[in-house]
């Protein structure tokens, strides 16, 4: 063991110690300061964060609040019998009186009504904004109402430059013959109601290419200027913005009144706290930390001679058991009836005395594992080693073309290329929680889920794949390219039996079943349907946020049962729309093969052909398609292909 020199300076520990103490007590104490005035800082922070939170609910139910009533008295037209008797004379100026005497009835929850026919021509619009047809915000208000089950939709559309909530309901007689929008403007009197609720200021603040705009606000007009220059519309949504406001700091939320809108322009919410009222309080606090600061000063100069006194035994104690280690005593145990730091040192230097005793037994089995990382994981987490039933993931990847690669070149050349192949395989499979169970020559064989499971086995699995066929797109160009060399992928999850295989004096950690068999058929069968990665049903099931075809149903060679087997496309989301509705015609296709609609079949598999990204694939089921027509399969036959050799 490395041992550690001290130069003298002090004749004894606890003289060296008295000192070193005491020449840390004042930073610490210091420190203990500016940490607890930070966090009484926090607090107030968090204290005018809650009263802004307060105040965005109250602001959100207001809002809601109003959108209900306005829904009710819209919705409520529909049985009105002067509004329907209105309506149905088709007189207009009948229908805009009815529309005002609406108004005047709803005490201000209704401020503009405008009624349009199911084309989106105006039939009526009380505040009168001089157009016949409905177009932009207001007809994609109309078409998201059209969508809705209920024939309900909101948005926030400015009416001579005023924001206006708008709500759009059907008009039923009793089938619907019309739609009828109604709301009320966001301006200062809606802001100074929330302000009476709240005790916060309110602003209303419209962004759009040009910047940002002041609506309305409770703040003074002074402040408005400098409220729209601050303001920052990235950072609406995301938690607290402070503002410099003529000296003040204001602590601020945001609510985006319309997140869903179609154009360039927000309107946002902001729901004012002003810092100034918490100030006196915080300085208070600050001079009874400062009267604290020094009691504590005094009390910890008596505390450390106390210390001093206390620390030589355990220390010695610690340097002897030490030697023990030294000499390889690793069983050997410290006990200290000490709960402070020395106890908490004392553990420690036991635990050190249990690593490097792990450590030897590392050292033994990876004389017998493969695998250094299956070692660690196994003194980790102990299994049984003699054989134990896991659901494991297998993974085989071999290389499509590689023998006619190797002709005509230097085996370093071959060297070169597979090396490369198999260092980005491994790279992938570790770094995605896999191990590597072995090398096959151009192939590898991969296990996620042993020695050691991990909740998303089966994922890693397919992300490694996926990786695996992207970083080998960037391997093979130029040369490569020539021989059309590509990664073969089977992935298969199952119940193996895992443990160690071999002899007393050489073991290697593997699995065996029929679930690494059927692996390796899949594997083999990607040169069949000409796709890259093929897994099993019970792999696919479990792929979350990953997307897959179906590509057949099978009876390998050697299993009874047969197995569904899937292509995986990539991850959801990211997926190109032309291979989405590929996906979507082959699986159409697959359902008139299985029925024996051959004419169908065809028709679909043509149009696949043409411009689909597996043409092998297409070309596979054409030639069945035909060899059934001149043999049609049994009476019993269920759509499953037998594969009689492997």
């Amino acid at each position: 063991m490395s041992g550690l020199t001290i130069k003298p300076g002090f004749r004894s520990f606890r003289s060296r110690l008295i000192v070193f103490l005491l020449i840390l007590l004042l930073p610490l104490l210091g420190g203990t300061y500016l940490f607890v005035n930070s966090n009484n800082r926090s607090y107030t922070e968090k204290t005018i964060n809650s009263y802004l939170e307060s105040g965005a609910g109250v602001f959100d139910f207001t809002l809601a609040q109003q959108s209900q009533t306005l829904v009710s008295i819209l919705s409520s037209l529909t049985w009105d019998f002067g509004f329907r008797s209105a309506f149905g004379t088709g007189d207009q100026p009948t229908l805009f009186g009815a529309g005002q005497n609406v108004l005047e009835r709803s005490l201000g929850s209704v401020e503009t009504l405008l009624v349009a026919d199911m084309e989106g021509r105006v039939i009526i619009d009380t505040a009168l904004q001089g157009f016949d047809r409905l177009s932009g915000a207001w007809q994609r208000l109309l078409e998201d109402a059209d969508r809705d089950q209920e024939g309900l939709a909101e948005a926030i559309i400015s009416i001579r430059g005023i924001p206006h909530r708008l709500i759009a309901v059907p008009l039923y007689l009793p089938r619907q013959v019309a739609w009828i929008i109604g709301g009320y403007p966001l301006d200062q009197e809606v802001l100074d109601r929330v302000k009476q609720n709240t005790l916060s200021e309110v602003s209303l603040v419209r962004v759009d290419s040009l910047g940002n705009h002041i609506v309305a606000s409770t703040l003074p007009p002074g402040y408005w200027s400098a409220l729209a220059e601050e303001f920052s519309p990235s950072a609406s949504g995301h938690g607290l913005q402070k503002f410099n406001l003529g000296g003040e700091i204001f602590g601020s939320l945001s609510r985006i009144l319309n997140p869903d809108s179609s154009t360039d322009e927000q309107l946002v919410a902001l729901i004012h706290r002003s810092y100034q009222e918490n100030l006196a309080n915080e300085k208070l606090f600050q001079d009874l930390l400062a009267r604290f600061y020094l009691l504590i000063l005094a009390v910890s100069i008596l505390a450390v001679l106390f210390l001093a006194r206390s620390v030589t035994r355990p220390v010695q104690k610690l340097a002897g058991f030490v030697s023990r280690i030294d000499k390889g005593e690793y069983d050997a145990t410290l006990t200290l009836n000490s709960q402070d730091e020395l106890g908490v040192l004392a553990d420690s230097v036991n635990s050190m005395a249990r690593g490097l005793a792990e450590k030897e037994k590392v050292r033994d089995l990876l004389g017998k594992v493969v695998s250094r990382q299956i070692a660690e994981r196994l003194i980790k987490n102990p299994v049984q080693l003699e054989g134990e039933e896991k659901v494991t993931t297998i993974m085989y990847v071999d290389i499509k073309g590689f023998t006619g690669f190797c002709e005509g070149r230097s085996p370093r050349q071959v060297l070169n290329v597979l090396n490369g192949f198999l260092s980005s395989v491994a790279g992938q499979v570790e770094s995605h929680c896999g191990v590597v169970d072995k090398f096959m020559g151009d192939g590898v064989m991969a296990l996620y889920g042993a020695p050691v499971a991990h909740e998303r086995d089966v994922e890693n699995a397919l992300h490694s794949a996926l990786m695996i066929e992207r970083q080998w797109r960037n391997m093979a160009e130029g040369e490569l390219a020539e021989f059309g060399l590509q990664p073969c992928i089977g992935i298969h999850t199952g119940l193996v039996v895992a443990g160690n295989l071999g002899s007393s004096n050489r073991m290697n950690y593997s699995v065996v079943g029929d679930t690494v068999n059927l692996a390796a058929r899949l594997e083999s069968l990607t040169r069949y349907y000409g796709v890259t990665c093929i897994v099993s049903e019970e792999t696919a099931s479990k792929g979350r946020g990953l997307l897959f075809r179906e590509l057949d149903l099978v009876r390998v060679y050697g299993r009874r049962d047969p197995v569904r087997i899937y292509q995986l496309i990539g991850e959801t989301g990211r997926v190109e729309a032309s291979m989405l509705q590929e996906i979507q015609h082959f699986q159409t296709f697959l359902e008139c093969y299985r029925n024996r609609q051959w004419d169908e079949a065809e028709h679909l598999l043509s149009g696949l052909s043409a411009g689909g990204s597996t043409p092998a694939l297409y070309s596979l089921y054409a030639e069945r398609i035909a060899a059934f027509r001149r043999a049609p399969p049994p009476a019993d036959w269920q759509g499953i292909f037998v594969f009689d050799k492997k």
